[in-house]
């Protein structure tokens, strides 16, 4: 096989449809919302309709295939796209890949049931103040030292701190404080779950999720109903985003309403919720990514969002919390009637998170 040869089979392979791989080779396949997920490789997903994959706990993902089963599925380059093409790589001419090869057909491992994956929770240390949290929070995100404390005192929020060792550029070894932080994720018993983690410097911004952490989320809920069950949650991408929404919202209208951070566009928790019954409203950032997640997964973006973040521009919750709080001004010349952030649109269901006065 020569190099053109070479290179079109694995260009092939990389193109090559996970979905009917996974299908066709025997692996056990669950559709939720437009992903699937291979039951065998817990936290694996496929999106079809773009060739897509992402392992939700290793962090990583991508559009070749080939990726795919060598990250997450264990094969080398070779047997990958023998795998994914059917044909053998024998004799390769190329520089990065030589030598003699038989593919083996690798079966898919048997899932045991009886005994679920068990991954160790590994939560970052509690630093012994949260100075660096409210500084970041209260300056540079503009969010209201009251809803820090109010999350803070939930159990749902703290600041991890530990010491890190660096190299300069002129050689020299120098120590110091690396502060994170860290949005506590609880199951419906309140066990700790997982975490999602919130860099503290504004210069360099960081994003990850406590090791360990499975498909869970952040999960706020300000004001249980009567009843304790939960009837409506509002999703975000980010708990930033989650905290200046709630900055805008009537906490006396938010009676059996959670808000739930994905820590990205990750469906698995809303799709849970949904089919439990509760309502999905989505609050995702106002960009092309945060269209197709709602079109892919029928999730409705409610028309006080779209009066607030789309018509006025604004990427996303925080980018409109700071904008007002910063230019008080501009809010007041462009001061209106606001409708209510999540207004429905039958009016006799019952009612929603109206925009607070409190801005004001």
């Amino acid at each position: 096989m020569n190099n053109d040869e070479f290179k079109q089979l694995s260009a092939a392979a990389r193109r090559a449809n996970l979905l009917d791989y996974f299908q066709n080779s025997g692996y056990t396949v669950e559709k939720k919302g437009a992903e699937y997920y291979i039951k065998e490789f817990s936290g694996l997903c496929v999106n079809p309709d773009r060739n897509l994959w992402f392992h939700h706990y290793s962090g990583k993902g991508g559009s070749s295939s080939i990726d795919c089963l060598v990250q997450v599925l264990g094969r080398d380059f070779k047997q990958a796209v023998f795998e994914l093409t059917g044909k053998d790589i024998t004799t390769v001419r190329s520089k990065e890949h030589t030598g003699e090869y038989k593919p083996q057909y690798t079966a898919p491992p048997k899932p045991d049931h009886s005994t679920p994956e068990k991954r160790e929770l590994q939560m970052p240390e509690q630093s012994k103040n949260m100075r660096q949290l409210f500084a970041y929070m209260c300056q540079s995100r503009k969010i209201p030292a009251s809803i820090i404390e109010e999350l803070v005192h939930a159990g749902l929020l703290y600041q991890s701190e530990r010491m890190v060792t660096a190299t300069t550029a002129t050689g020299e070894s120098k120590t110091y404080r690396n502060a994170n932080a860290v949005f506590v994720h609880k199951d419906a018993a309140g066990k700790v779950v997982g975490g999602e983690i919130q860099g503290l410097n504004s210069f360099k911004r960081y994003k990850g999720i406590a090791t360990g952490t499975g498909e869970s989320a952040f999960i706020f809920h300000p004001v249980p109903a009567k009843d304790g069950k939960i009837h409506r949650a509002y999703i975000f991408e980010s708990a930033i985003d989650l905290m200046s929404f709630y900055k805008f919202c009537d906490k006396k209208k938010m009676s059996g309403a959670v808000l739930v951070s994905m820590a990205g566009l990750k469906p698995t928790i809303p799709l849970k919720l949904q089919a439990e019954g509760v309502e999905i409203f989505s609050c995702v950032d106002n960009d092309d990514a945060g269209r197709r997640f709602e079109k892919e997964n029928g999730f409705v973006r409610p028309k006080g969002v779209i009066e607030q973040l789309d018509k006025q521009g604004f990427k996303d919750w925080n980018e409109l919390l700071v904008f007002k709080s910063s230019n008080l001004d501009a809010h007041l010349e462009r001061q209106q009637p606001e409708p209510e952030l999540l207004e429905r649109t039958n009016q006799n269901e019952r009612p929603n998170l109206a925009l607070s006065r409190r801005m004001r």
